[in-house]
C-alpha cells in the first residue's frame, strides 16, 4: 500500500490482471471508501487490516472484471454497501463472460448493487465522504469519474501515458472522444488524475504531454 497523497491509498493490483485501487481515507477517523477493487484480494486486505482501516462502501467506477474483482468479498466482509452506474449493470453481470474472452481462467463472484448511480451527475454523502459522480460514457456506458475534493478517479477513461482502449463490447471510441473533451472543459487543471492504470497525474500535464491522447482527440 503506497500512501500518495495525505489521506490516500494506492494498491497496485499485480494478481491475474494489473490494475490500480484505491482508498480514501477519513482524515479525522479510521472510516474508509473502497474504489476499484481488483483481484489482489489477499493484498488489499492485509493492507486494510495492517492500518486499521474501516471501510463503509465501495465504489466502482465502471463494470470491467479488474475493477469489481474483490468487491464481493469486502461487501461481505464488512457489511457495506456497492455503488455503481446504473447503465454498467449488464457488464458487471458479464464480468465472468469478460474474463472468458480476454482469455483468463478465472472466475469472480458478481456482486450484487446495494446503489445504483443514475444521470450525468450525482452527488453522494457517506458519512463525512462528500463526493461528485460523473458518468463519462464511452469505455462503457456507466463509465465514471469520483470526484473527491481535487482528486478524480478515472478508471479506464484517462491515463498519464497513452488511450488504454481495449476494444471491449460495447466500448465507443467516439464517445470516449467525447467524454475526454470534456474532462479537460469542465474539471480544474489542475486536478489529480487517479487512473484505474499506470501513474498519477495532473490534468493539465496530461493535457499538454500525452502526445497519444492529443492525436487521438485530433483525428
Amino acid at each position: 500500500m503506497e500512501l500518495i497523497k495525505e489521506n490516500i491509498y494506492l494498491i497496485r493490483n499485480k494478481k491475474i490482471f494489473s490494475s490500480n485501487t484505491y482508498i480514501i481515507k477519513n482524515t479525522v477517523n479510521d472510516d474508509c471508501i473502497i474504489i476499484d477493487p481488483g483481484f489482489d484480494t489477499e493484498l488489499i486486505n492485509k493492507d486494510i487490516e495492517e492500518n486499521n482501516l474501516n471501510p463503509i462502501s465501495i465504489i466502482s467506477t465502471h463494470g470491467h472484471f479488474d475493477h469489481i474483482a474483490s468487491v464481493s468479498f469486502f461487501k461481505n466482509k464488512y457489511k457495506i454497501p456497492f455503488y455503481i452506474h446504473s447503465s454498467d449493470l449488464k457488464i458487471l453481470k458479464s464480468a465472468n463472460f469478460y474474463l472468458k474472452i480476454a482469455g483468463i481462467n478465472h472466475k469472480i463472484e458478481i456482486p450484487i448493487p446495494d446503489r445504483l448511480l443514475n444521470g450525468k451527475i450525482e452527488e453522494i454523502i457517506i458519512n463525512n465522504f462528500h463526493l461528485k459522480i460523473y458518468n463519462f460514457p464511452g469505455h462503457s456506458l456507466g463509465s465514471c469519474i469520483i470526484q473527491h475534493e481535487n482528486n478524480l478517479f478515472t478508471g479506464d477513461l484517462i491515463y498519464k501515458y497513452g488511450l488504454g482502449f481495449n476494444n471491449f463490447p460495447g466500448e465507443d471510441k467516439n464517445k470516449i472522444k467525447c467524454s475526454i473533451l470534456e474532462i479537460f472543459d469542465i474539471f480544474p487543471i489542475n486536478s489529480i488524475v487517479l487512473p484505474g492504470h499506470g501513474q498519477t497525474e495532473t490534468l493539465i500535464n496530461i493535457k499538454n504531454n500525452n502526445n497519444d491522447l492529443t492525436n487521438f482527440l485530433s483525428n
